[in-house]
């Protein structure tokens, strides 16, 4: 049992700063939807009003000052540098909040009905127009509150998750309710995705993240294994896939929508042409100088992750592959090494070299696009976020010890024992069911699981024809639908034997340890 304490004074040092940068950040969210013009991707400002609404100057020049001498002050003073950023945060949020209500209301009251640029313009099909009043209120209020959780951690006050949850939430956690969950979550994703792609719902998700975040790392053994230097990244592909996916799925929900009325999508929309010389060289050495220079402050805040020197005799544990060979490293679970390490990854690459040859739907080309590549789009986001990145974050936030699966908040244990009883196809076949010996004729024995590949490789494909593919095979041939089939028929092969060990222990379908062949 781990007994370090949850909280340390630097822990709550970094909390308060923690839920600081939250503070400013949806300060800066009100600010913008107070006094910005909220004019989305390919809504016309023709016959549109001017703007009239603008943060006042005595707002501005106070809050840039108070962000200005908090900036400085880090370098002398860290406490006062932290009380002049949350003044300004506080500053920023309660009279955007206050000026958003003024300026709704003066428009109920003297407005003449025409639209303007003081009114929010919604992309096509993403809804309606927000409201700006109770929208920026509500950032403020998330700003106010972060900014009570920062200033508590400062003022010394010690608070934690409360232990029921990370109780329940362990309790919970499995690699059967992780993955699942994976896959409702890639459910919900399509069929709301009109939903989801709208700018305040995606602000609302980032917050809740940043809470559930703050609030798990009060936990020692989820900052623990969260905070190695090796696994720091990781946090960061998390919300930049998240970020990517949001962004792709908000233009392609415009695109549907647009496209469905007849109008030009987003792409055609912006067609102009940058020269190379100097404008993309510029940008790119911009890009360049940023990205080195936050390398630099990388390297010197965080230590690089190295161990000791390999040793034949000595291995650590857990022993993982690096971050983005834990999707096939977790595979090793399920299948023989053969399979998971070979012949997987080889269909993998084969997949993705194939794919321009055997895709006939030539829609989707130069622009974003859900409705017109549905079957396309589903599969390829499937396989990269539930089959790759839920697989990549399972291996290296929650395998621990012995590839012991541990809870978010649950201390990795070297002496953590999980009892496992898993049988084979024919075990379950011939001694489960027909209550008898395994014959000793490996063909005979492995029989039911022999049928059932053979089946699943054969039958499968005539049922996919039947049912989803006669209009492939009339454009695409034969032979290229087999491809496709078989190269979906082995992607789907890591979910189900997922969902079979999960259920019902089972090991390989195919077990001939006496040729090394399982599958």
């Amino acid at each position: 049992m781990n007994h370090h304490p949850d909280l340390t004074p630097g822990v709550m040092a970094g909390l308060s700063w923690f839920y600081l940068l939250a503070a400013i950040i949806n300060a800066a969210a009100a600010g913008y939807i107070s006094y910005s013009e909220l004019v989305s991707e390919g809504a016309s400002r023709e016959g549109l009003a001017p703007k009239t609404r603008k943060m006042p100057g005595w707002l501005k020049n106070s809050t840039w000052a108070f962000y200005l001498f908090g900036g400085l002050a880090m370098l002398v003073n860290m406490k006062l540098a932290f009380w002049l950023l949350t003044a300004g945060s506080v500053v920023l949020s309660i009279f955007s909040a206050a000026d958003a209500a003024f300026f709704a209301e003066h428009s109920a009251e003297h407005g003449d009905g025409k639209p303007s640029l003081d009114d929010h313009q919604p992309a096509v099909g993403l809804g309606g127009p927000i409201n700006r009043a109770i929208i920026s209120s509500v950032w403020a209020m998330c700003a106010m509150v972060f900014g009570i959780m920062g200033a508590t951690y400062a003022l010394g006050a010690e608070y934690a998750m409360p232990q029921v949850f990370r109780d329940a939430i362990d309790s919970a956690s499995g690699p059967t309710s992780f993955f699942t969950l994976s896959t409702l979550a890639f459910i919900a994703l399509i069929v709301y995705r009109r939903f989801l792609s709208s700018g305040v719902v995606a602000w609302a998700g980032l917050n809740l993240s940043l809470l559930f975040f703050g609030l798990s790392m009060t936990d020692y053994d989820f900052r623990d294994i969260v905070t190695k230097p090796d696994n720091v990244p990781i946090i960061g592909l998390i919300y930049l896939v998240a970020y990517f996916t949001w962004l792709g799925l908000r233009r392609a929900v415009i695109n549907d929508a647009r496209m469905a009325r007849g109008l030009p999508n987003l792409e055609e929309l912006g067609a102009e042409k940058t020269l190379t010389w100097p404008d993309l060289v510029y940008t790119e050495l911009i890009a360049l100088v940023i990205g080195t220079v936050a390398l630099i402050l990388w390297a010197i805040a965080l230590q690089a992750p190295l161990e000791q020197p390999a040793s034949s005799t000595q291995a650590p544990n857990p022993s993982k592959a690096p971050w983005y060979f834990l999707g096939l490293q977790e595979m090793l679970v399920y299948f023989d090494p053969w399979m998971a390490g070979v012949v997987l990854p080889t269909f993998i690459i084969i997949g993705f070299m194939a794919m321009p040859y055997i895709d006939t739907n030539k829609a989707g080309n130069g622009y974003y696009t859900i409705r017109q590549r549905l079957f396309a789009y589903t599969t390829f986001q499937y396989g990269f976020l539930v089959l790759w990145v839920v697989l990549i974050l399972l291996g290296t936030f929650l395998r621990g010890p012995n590839w012991n699966f541990f809870g978010p908040y649950e201390y990795w244990d070297l002496h953590k024992l999980e009892p496992l009883n898993n049988v084979n196809l024919s075990d379950i076949f011939w001694i489960q069911w027909l209550r008898q010996s395994r014959p000793s004729a490996i063909l005979l024995r492995e029989a039911p699981g022999i049928l059932l590949t053979v089946g699943y490789f054969t039958l499968l494909p005539a049922l996919m024809y039947l049912a989803f593919f006669r209009k492939y095979v009339a454009e695409a041939g034969i032979i290229r639908y087999s491809v496709l089939a078989m190269l979906l028929l082995f992607m789907a092969s890591l979910p189900i034997k997922m969902v079979l060990r999960w259920t019902i222990n089972l090991k390989y379908i195919v077990a001939i340890p006496e040729y090394f062949f399982n599958i």
